[in-house]
């Protein structure tokens, strides 16, 4: 026989049968059939039928037989599965591993108690793993979860597989509502097996639905000590950012050399909620980022007792910005800096005039301009920009007051000095 009979002889024996070979050949030309059935599994299957067919009306081997059924279950032809696997069980009343197919086509047929009952009988004779995840799958299609369990409960006995485990806190979780049984489950399993991802990924899920992401946080740990996958890191760092615990998440990158993507993440939330310019700094260090050195002059400044050395500090550190770029906010935050602090308000108003071109209608910007007018005493041209500003904003407002307070005196006086030299005529 050529080789390649010989191989198609052992797959349909020892691979698609799962049956040791039975006899020798019953006639010459056998393994040609069993060549010629194997190929049309896939092709056509009727044919494939007919052909092991004549094979089992020639030999008597149950083997055919149990082939024959197996093609009639994966052409859905249910129904017909049922009543061979029936015939075939009055001849060869041993080999109940057929009861498979009969179960399934109950199950496909929706005919769920009749499956149930087959399976249960499968189990009397044959108390295996698949068997109990079989009916425990029947239970869980009629929506008998509590049923369910009992049998994954036996078929985690036998096996401690951590998809029954799975399974069985699926149910707990989602359909008893009974979170805490399946973190018992799992958290027993992860002592005595190890945190395998499908587990521990499960029970990450619990913590997150309940919200307890200290036990969260510490899972994932596990299951990145245990698989080394950044992803696990990464959802780390950002529970970490996520409760504001921004030491803990900086230890925890310096610790495992993670990436400094990471680090950014961490200071620039910090920075957000703090305003603190040593994050502000560390950022412009980890991404010569000029907007951050922008921040660490401002946040360093508004920190400190604002001194004279402190303010020619920050005039310098917006001084080297703007020549590097001629952003618009650090045009103007140096313009009302000169203009605030009273250094040189005919050099802010320039900066501010700059900053304007960009954008004309910034309120901030505006504010600015108008505060640089009125430290000039130009109280009318201040009045006039400032009053055009509608953003509701405190430091705007109390610009407002005082302008208009200076605007109001100048008219008053102008005013006044009118009505002088009248009186100066009349006499």
């Amino acid at each position: 026989m050529p080789w390649y009979s010989i191989i198609f002889v052992i797959i349909f024996f020892f691979g698609c049968s799962n049956q040791p070979q039975i006899g020798k050949k019953a006639f010459e030309k056998e393994d040609e059939f069993i060549i010629k059935g194997i190929l049309q599994e896939d092709k056509n299957t009727t044919k494939a039928i007919h052909i092991f067919n004549d094979l089992y009306q020639k030999t008597k081997k149950y083997v055919y037989f149990k082939e024959i059924i197996k093609l009639y279950f994966y052409k859905k032809d249910y129904k017909k599965t049922i009543e061979l696997v029936d015939k075939f069980l009055e001849k060869y009343p041993k080999h109940t591993e057929v009861l498979k197919y009969k179960i399934y086509s109950y199950i496909n047929l929706k005919q769920l108690n009749k499956a149930l009952k087959v399976a249960k009988t499968f189990l009397y004779n044959k108390r295996d793993l698949e068997t109990y995840k079989l009916i425990a799958y029947i239970y869980i299609q009629k929506k008998e979860y509590k049923n369910a369990i009992k049998y994954l409960k036996s078929a985690y006995s036998i096996s401690h597989s951590p998809e029954v485990l799975a399974e069985m806190g699926d149910i707990f979780f989602k359909y008893l509502k009974k979170p805490n049984e399946a973190i018992s489950y799992y958290q027993t399993h992860i002592r005595l097996y190890g945190c395998e991802e499908i587990i521990c990924n499960r029970l990450a899920s619990i913590y997150k639905y309940l919200y307890d992401y200290d036990n969260l946080i510490e899972i994932y740990k596990k299951i990145y000590n245990s698989t080394g996958n950044d992803v696990y890191a990464n959802k780390i760092v950002y529970l970490y950012i996520e409760n504001g615990e921004f030491k803990k998440a900086i230890n925890f990158i310096k610790k495992n050399n993670l990436d400094n993507r990471l680090l950014y993440a961490v200071y620039k939330a910090r920075l957000n909620e703090t305003k603190n310019y040593k994050d502000a700094y560390k950022l412009y260090k980890l991404t010569k980022k000029d907007k951050y050195f922008f921040l660490y002059s401002v946040y360093k400044f508004e920190k400190s007792k604002k001194g004279l050395l402190n303010l020619k500090n920050l005039i310098a550190n917006l001084e080297l910005l703007i020549k590097r770029d001629k952003k618009p906010i650090y045009l103007n935050y140096l313009g009302y800096v000169l203009i605030d602090y009273d250094v040189n308000p005919k050099k802010g108003i320039e900066y501010i005039k700059e900053a304007l071109k960009s954008e004309p209608n910034s309120p901030e910007f505006l504010d600015s301009l108008a505060w640089g007018y009125y430290k000039l005493k130009k109280c009318k041209k201040a009045y006039d920009i400032i009053s055009k500003i509608s953003l509701d904003d405190d430091e705007i407002n109390k610009h407002k007051k005082l302008i208009r307070r200076c605007y109001d005196s100048t008219k008053n006086n102008k005013q006044n000095k009118r009505k002088s030299k009248k009186r100066k005529k009349h006499r």
